[in-house]
């Protein structure tokens, strides 16, 4: 949620956190890529354990995606950080695109869930709520600003 609310928070909300974890976004997806890694170990051993017939494969689809586009994500942080400034494939809007589609994917395993009283579903159901209110807020001052400068062009 921090990597995909980074920028957002720094330009609505300027202040040291905000601007702090806008700039440190591509050491967070590399810590995300690191924390992941040890998860999917976790779960593969699980599936060792209890048989991989118990594996659903919405569950192998979803999950799958997501490391795929956390690996790729992480793969672009650390051609950044080598001083690489050009997107992923030469794809401009992949970040954003994949930093989507993980959120989706999260969300529909986490917000369902919020009502079942467990409190760990409700604390990242809501926080996936809250990074795509954050995201939505922040693309449409976007908007706002662009359309305001896009006016005052026309005016003058």
């Amino acid at each position: 949620m921090c990597v995909f609310t980074a920028n957002a928070l720094r330009d609505l909300w300027p202040g040291k956190f905000s601007i702090w974890l806008a700039a440190k976004r591509d050491w967070l997806l590399l810590a995300v890529a690191a924390s992941h890694t040890s998860h999917l170990v976790t779960i593969i051993a699980f599936f060792q354990v209890v048989g991989w017939s118990k594996l659903k494969l919405v569950t192998l689809v979803g999950g799958g995606t997501v490391y795929l586009l956390i690996y790729a994500l992480a793969g672009a942080a650390m051609l950044r950080l080598r001083g690489r400034k050009q997107g992923l494939l030469g794809l401009p809007k992949f970040e954003a695109v994949a930093l989507y589609l993980i959120w989706l994917i999260f969300a529909l395993a986490f917000v369902p869930r919020i009502v079942s009283g467990w409190p760990v579903y409700s604390f990242f159901g809501v926080a996936a709520l809250a990074a795509f209110l954050i995201r939505i807020a922040c693309l449409a001052r976007y908007r706002r600003v662009k359309a305001s400068a896009l006016n005052l062009h026309a005016k003058g």
